[in-house]
C-alpha cells in the first residue's frame, strides 16, 4: 500500500493561525455579488448552462465597518503579544500579515483559512500568488494531498484549484462563472510582466489581453477582478518587491491580502507570529545539531583563492601563503591588481613563481573571476591548490555517511526512513558527460569510495545485523540526483526559473512519498536515501524526513543557512503517513566546514537581519497574560497594551532594559534567580511575566555535535528495589469519563458572567490642542481629552447570541438560553455585542475549566494495556552536555547515565537538587511517551522519584515542575486543566498504594536553591 502524508487537525499553533485571519472579519456582513460575464458563444463545453446567452459571474462582496475591523485587528493584535497597528492601504484596512517560521505549515495554514473563510462567511473565490516554480508545485502537491484531510474537516465542501496556464483559458472562465469555492494559484511572473519597471502598463501580457476564448472577450485580469478575490500572498518578499509587482497585486482587485511567510520585509498589520524561538523551544521543528568537519592549514605548494572583486579601481582581493620573515609561512588575504606577479605579493614565496602574474579581473555580476597568465581561472570564493579543501570535502561526505547509518539505526525499526542531502553547485561534480558518455562526476566517486568502505567494514555490518535492518552495500543503489535537463537531456547546473527547472521541481514534488518509503525489493525509487540537488533550489521544497544536511560547494556559496536547514526542518513522517513529534527522534544535523560556534552566530545572525531580536522586549510583549483575581486565581482576562507597556515602561525606568527594549544581564540573571521585584500590581503575574523574560531571553539551541552523548539506561538502578516500587506504582494507565455536572456548570457560568466587567457603550473622546508656530516649525502643545456624550445603546444589527456562543463554547442551546437568561446580564448585549459575547465566552470556557476535572472519573486499564519498561528507553536517547544534559554526581540513583532536562531555570536547577541530595534514593525524568489522557489533551508529568523519610518510610513522588517565587506556582488556565485531571488520575493509583504522591513543585529544596 502507497504511503499517504496523513494530517492533524488539531494543531494549536496553527489553529491560532487560521483564527487570527478568520476572526478579524466577524460582523463584517459579506455576501455572494453577481455580475455580468459576458455572452456565450457556444464554444465552452461542459459547462452547465444554454448554448448562448447572458453569463452570470459570482464575486465575493461584502459591506464592512472600518472601525468594527479595527476593533477585531487591535483584538486580535493583543491577543498575540503585536503592536497595534492600522496599515492603510490605497485608502483602506486591506493588508494583514502572518509570519510563521519555515517548516512549521504555513502552505496548511492559509489552505485551512480559505475552508475557514468560506464556512464562516461564504466567501468563494480566492487568489494565491507564488514567486516561483519551487513554491507554486509545493502548493499544488499540498492541495491533492491534503483534499481528504479538509473534505472532512469541512463536511465534504466542493473547492476547485488550478494552476493559471495561459494556453488553458477555460480555467479562468470556470473560475469567474461558478458559485463554489475557487482557487488559482499563479506565479507573479505571470501576470506582472503587464508592466514596465515603474509599474506602467503594457498589454503585452496574455494575462491583461483580451481573449475571445473568455466569457464577453474580457482578459484574464478583468474577469479575476470583477470577482474581488482573497488575494493570498506566498513569500510576499520575494512577489510585490517592485512598484510593477505591486500594481499587478491591485490589478486583482482584492477584497482583501492575507501574507504569509517567515521573513517578511514589510510587514502590513500584523495578526499572527510565530518566531524562530517559538519554533524551536516548542518543538514544532526539528532541533538543529551541527557537526563540524574541520582541517588544519595546509602550507605546502601554491594556494590561492579568490575571495572578491571590486571595481573603479579594479583590484581583486585573494589569499595566499605569504613569507615570513623567519622563513615560515602564513595564509594572509592581500589586494592585487592586473599586472601583478603573485610571487613579489607573496614575499618570493617560490610556490608562486610559475606564471602566478594577474592578466584580467572581471567584475560583471555573475562573472565575477581573476584570470593568470598560466592559464589558471578562479571564481569569487573558488580555490586552487586547496589540498585540504578535497580533504574536506571527502570528510564532510563521510561524516554524513556516518550520521546517516546512526540515525538509520535508531529511526528505521520506527518506521522512520532517513534521508541525507548534499547540496552542490555544479552538476558536473556528480555527473558529467564524457564523448556523451554519462560518467560519474568527483563526488559521486567520493560518495561511493566512502559509502563502500563504511557499510562493509565489521562495526557497521555487525550493528545492522544486530539491529535486523537490511544494509545495502551497492552505493548507486542509495543515491539519485535532482537536477535540471537541457534540450539535449543532459542534466545542467539549474537557475530555479527556466522550463527545465519546471520538470526537477515537479520530480521533487511528486515522489515525495515515494522517497520516505522504506525499501520493499521492488521500487528502486525507494531505494535512494541520498540526494544531492543543486544549491540553487533553495526554496519550495523540502522533504520531512532529511535528517543530514551536507553543503559541498567550490564557488561562492550564495545559499543563506537559513535556507539550508529549512530544506530539513518539518518533523519526520512515518510509514502510515503520521508524523512523530517526539523532539528526541527530531534532531537535523548540518554537516560543516565551520565550526559549531562560527555557524551558531552565523545563523542567529541571519535571524536578525530578517528582522528577528533576540533578547528584546517591547510594550506589547506582556499583553496576552492572563489577569490573577484576589484569591490568586488566574482569570480569563487579557492584561491588555495599556498595563503592558506600563511594566515595560517600569523596567525600562529602573533601566532593566535599554531603550531599544534590550534585556539587560541584570534583568535575566534576577529573573533567573526569582529575585526580580514587579510593582505590586503585577505581583500575582510573577510566573508569566517571568516566563516571558526568559523566553524572549532565549536563543536558538543549536547542538554541538561534539558534545553529544548517548543516553544509557543504568542497569543498577533499574534492578534497584527503589525503582521497581515506583514502577509498580505508577505504570497503571487508566480512561476517563465525563459526568460533567450541567447545574454546577451553568452556575459556574452565571457566577463569572455576574462577575465580569460592565459592557459601556463605545466611547468618543474629544482631543484639544493648542497649535505652536514658530522659527522651528509647528508643534503642539499638551492636549486635554474629553468624552463626548453618546447615546446608551448605539444602532447594529445584532446576531443571534446562542448561535454565536454554541460554535465556540459546544454548549446546547437549552444550555445556553438558561445562562443568558439567568446571569441578569442579558441587556448589556445590545451596548456592545462583540464585547458582550467574547466576556461571556470567556466566562464559560473558565467554568468548564473548572466543572470538567471535577466530574472527571478515571478508571484502571486491563493489566495487559499498562506501561512496560520499555517506553523508558529507547535507542535514540541523546543528550548535549552544557546545553540540555548533565552526569549525576550520584549514578546509582539515576534511571540514565546523563540527566537531560527540558529548560536551563526549572528543570535544570530542580534536576540538580534531586542529585545532591541524600534522602532521594531513585529519580528519573519521564520520558514524553508516559502520558495521562485527559479531554483537554495528553499530559506529560515531568519527574518520578523515591524519598526516604525517618531513614525508614519511602515515599514515592510523581511531580510537575513550573517556575514560581518562593514555592507560589501560577500556572496558565490550560495548564491548570491537564494539571487537575491529573490528579484526578493519580488519586485512582494511589487507592492500591497511599505512599503515592502527586504534585506541583518550583523547586525540591528551598535551602538547597
Amino acid at each position: 500500500m502507497a504511503l499517504k502524508f496523513q494530517y492533524s487537525g488539531n494543531q494549536q499553533y496553527q489553529l491560532d493561525a487560521v483564527n487570527a485571519v478568520a476572526d478579524l472579519f466577524e460582523d463584517q456582513q459579506f455576501h455572494a455579488s453577481r455580475f455580468t460575464a459576458g455572452i456565450t458563444e457556444g464554444w465552452m463545453k461542459g459547462v452547465d448552462e444554454e448554448e448562448s446567452g447572458m453569463r452570470i459571474g459570482f464575486a465575493n462582496d461584502l459591506r464592512v465597518s472600518e472601525k468594527i475591523l479595527t476593533d477585531h485587528l487591535h483584538a486580535v493584535q493583543e491577543r498575540g503579544c503585536l503592536p497595534k497597528t492600522k496599515v492603510m492601504t490605497d485608502g483602506r484596512l486591506r493588508d494583514f500579515t502572518v509570519e510563521m517560521e519555515t517548516g512549521t505549515g504555513k502552505t496548511y495554514v492559509y489552505i485551512r483559512t480559505i475552508y475557514e473563510l468560506n464556512k464562516r462567511y461564504g466567501l468563494t473565490k480566492f487568489v494565491i500568488v507564488v514567486p516561483s516554480v519551487a513554491i507554486r508545485e509545493g502548493v499544488k502537491k499540498s492541495f491533492e494531498t491534503m483534499k481528504d484531510h479538509f473534505n472532512m474537516l469541512y463536511d465534504g465542501v466542493p473547492l476547485d484549484f488550478f494552476v493559471y496556464d495561459s494556453g488553458n483559458m477555460s480555467t479562468v472562465d470556470n473560475f469567474a462563472i461558478r458559485s463554489s469555492v475557487e482557487v488559482m494559484v499563479i506565479n507573479i511572473g505571470a501576470f506582472n510582466k503587464a508592466f514596465d519597471k515603474n509599474g506602467d502598463d503594457d498589454k503585452s501580457n496574455l494575462f491583461h489581453r483580451r481573449s475571445e476564448k473568455l466569457s464577453g472577450g474580457h482578459s484574464p485580469q478583468e474577469l479575476i477582478a470583477e470577482c474581488k478575490p482573497i488575494v493570498i500572498i506566498d513569500e510576499p518578499q520575494s512577489v510585490d518587491n517592485t512598484p510593477k509587482a505591486k500594481k499587478a497585486i491591485r490589478s486583482l482587485n482584492p477584497l482583501y491580502v492575507l501574507r504569509y511567510s517567515a521573513t517578511h520585509k514589510e510587514r502590513y498589520n500584523m495578526v499572527y507570529r510565530l518566531t524562530p524561538v517559538d519554533a524551536f523551544q516548542e518543538h514544532l521543528v526539528k532541533g538543529i545539531c551541527v557537526d563540524s568537519v574541520l582541517s588544519e592549514e595546509n602550507l605546502n605548494g601554491a594556494f590561492i583563492r579568490l575571495d572578491s572583486v571590486s571595481r573603479d579601481p579594479f583590484r581583486a582581493k585573494v589569499t595566499l601563503d605569504v613569507k615570513q620573515k623567519d622563513g615560515g609561512q602564513k595564509r594572509k588575504s592581500i589586494q592585487v591588481k592586473v599586472g601583478q606577479d603573485l610571487y613579489e605579493r607573496s614575499g618570493d614565496n617560490v610556490d608562486y613563481e610559475a606564471g602566478w602574474i594577474v592578466s584580467n579581473i572581471d567584475t560583471t555580476s555573475g562573472m565575477e573571476s581573476i584570470e593568470f597568465q598560466n592559464g589558471e581561472y578562479l571564481e569569487v570564493g573558488e580555490a586552487k591548490g586547496d589540498v585540504e579543501e578535497t580533504l574536506v570535502k571527502r570528510a564532510q561526505i563521510r561524516r554524513t555517511i556516518e550520521d546517516h547509518l546512526e540515525a538509520q539505526l535508531s529511526l528505521e525499526p520506527r518506521g522512520i526512513k532517513v534521508l541525507s542531502l548534499f547540496f552542490i553547485d555544479k552538476v558536473a561534480k556528480y555527473r558529467d558527460y564524457e564523448d556523451d558518455a554519462i560518467v560519474d562526476g568527483e563526488y559521486a566517486r567520493m560518495f561511493d569510495e566512502e559509502y563502500r568502505d563504511l557499510v562493509t567494514s565489521a562495526k557497521w555490518k555487525r550493528r545492522f545485523e544486530k539491529a535486523g535492518i537490511a544494509l545495502i552495500e551497492d552505493p548507486k543503489r542509495v543515491r539519485t540526483g535532482y537536477f535540471s535537463e537541457d534540450k539535449k537531456h543532459r542534466l545542467k547546473d539549474t537557475s530555479g526559473t527556466t522550463a527545465a527547472d519546471t520538470d526537477t521541481f515537479q520530480l521533487i514534488m511528486r515522489e515525495k512519498e515515494t522517497l520516505i518509503s522504506l525499501p520493499d525489493g521492488k521500487d528502486k525509487n525507494k531505494d535512494y536515501s541520498f540526494i544531492f540537488s543543486h544549491s540553487a533550489l533553495k526554496e519550495g521544497w523540502d522533504n520531512p524526513n532529511v535528517f543530514q544536511i551536507c553543503t559541498l560547494v567550490e564557488t561562492k556559496d550564495t545559499m543563506t543557512k537559513r535556507q539550508k536547514i529549512g530544506r530539513g526542518l518539518r518533523l519526520c513522517v512515518n510509514q502510515h503517513g503520521q508524523r512523530c513529534f517526539d523532539p528526541e527522534v527530531n534532531t537535523l544535523t548540518v554537516v560543516a566546514n565551520e565550526s559549531y560556534s562560527d555557524f551558531a552566530k552565523g545563523l542567529q545572525s541571519e535571524f536578525e537581519q530578517a528582522g528577528f531580536k533576540f533578547g528584546v522586549l517591547t510594550p506589547e510583549s506582556f499583553t496576552n497574560l492572563y489577569l490573577v483575581d484576589e484569591h490568586g486565581e488566574t482569570t480569563e482576562q487579557l492584561l491588555g497594551f495599556d498595563k503592558s507597556k506600563a511594566l515595560y515602561d517600569d523596567f525600562k525606568k529602573r533601566e532593566l532594559i535599554t531603550e531599544k527594549g534590550e534585556i539587560t544581564p541584570e534583568l535575566k540573571e534576577k529573573t533567573e534567580e526569582g529575585d526580580l521585584e514587579l510593582p505590586e500590581e503585577f505581583e500575582p503575574m510573577r510566573d508569566q511575566i517571568e516566563q516571558v523574560i526568559i523566553h524572549k531571553a532565549a536563543k536558538i539551541q543549536i547542538k554541538n555535535k561534539a558534545e553529544e552523548v548517548d543516553v544509557k539506561v543504568n542497569d543498577e538502578a533499574l534492578e534497584s528495589r527503589a525503582f521497581q516500587e515506583l514502577w509498580d506504582r505508577i505504570r497503571p494507565r487508566t480512561k476517563f469519563e465525563l459526568n460533567v455536572d450541567s447545574e454546577m456548570l451553568i452556575r459556574q457560568s452565571i457566577e463569572n458572567i455576574q462577575n465580569m466587567e460592565k459592557i459601556r457603550p463605545v466611547e468618543i473622546h474629544s482631543y484639544r490642542s493648542t497649535l505652536d508656530i514658530d522659527d522651528a516649525g509647528i508643534s503642539t502643545s499638551d492636549s486635554r481629552m474629553s468624552v463626548v456624550t453618546t447615546p446608551e445603546k448605539s444602532q447594529y444589527v445584532l446576531p443571534d447570541p446562542i448561535k454565536e456562543l454554541q460554535d465556540v463554547v459546544g454548549l446546547t442551546r437549552h444550555t445556553l438560553k438558561r445562562i443568558l437568561e439567568d446571569c441578569g446580564r442579558l441587556d448589556e448585549f445590545a451596548i456592545d455585542p462583540v464585547t458582550f459575547l467574547t466576556q461571556v465566552t470567556a466566562c464559560i470556557k473558565k467554568a468548564k475549566r473548572v466543572v470538567l476535572p471535577r466530574g472527571i472519573v478515571y478508571t484502571k486499564l486491563p493489566e495487559d494495556e499498562w506501561y512496560t519498561p520499555d517506553i523508558l528507553w529507547s535507542q535514540d536517547m541523546k543528550g548535549y552536555r552544557g546545553q540540555n544534559a548533565f552526569p549525576p554526581s550520584n549514578l546509582e540513583k539515576w534511571l540514565y547515565d546523563y540527566v537531560v532536562y527540558d529548560s536551563v531555570t526549572v528543570e535544570q536547577p530542580f534536576a540538580q537538587q534531586l542529585d545532591r541530595a541524600d534522602n532521594i534514593l531513585f529519580c528519573t525524568k519521564l520520558p514524553d511517551s508516559f502520558t495521562v489522557d485527559t479531554p483537554f489533551g495528553s499530559y506529560n508529568p515531568d519527574w518520578a522519584y523515591v524519598e526516604e523519610k525517618d531513614g525508614e518510610k519511602r515515599l514515592y513522588f510523581v511531580v510537575e515542575t513550573k517556575g514560581g517565587k518562593n514555592g507560589v506556582v501560577a500556572t496558565r488556565p490550560e495548564e491548570q486543566s491537564k494539571i487537575d485531571c491529573a490528579r484526578a488520575h493519580f488519586k485512582v493509583l494511589e487507592q492500591d498504594h497511599a505512599d503515592l504522591e502527586y504534585e506541583v513543585r518550583t523547586q525540591y529544596d528551598k535551602v538547597m536553591q
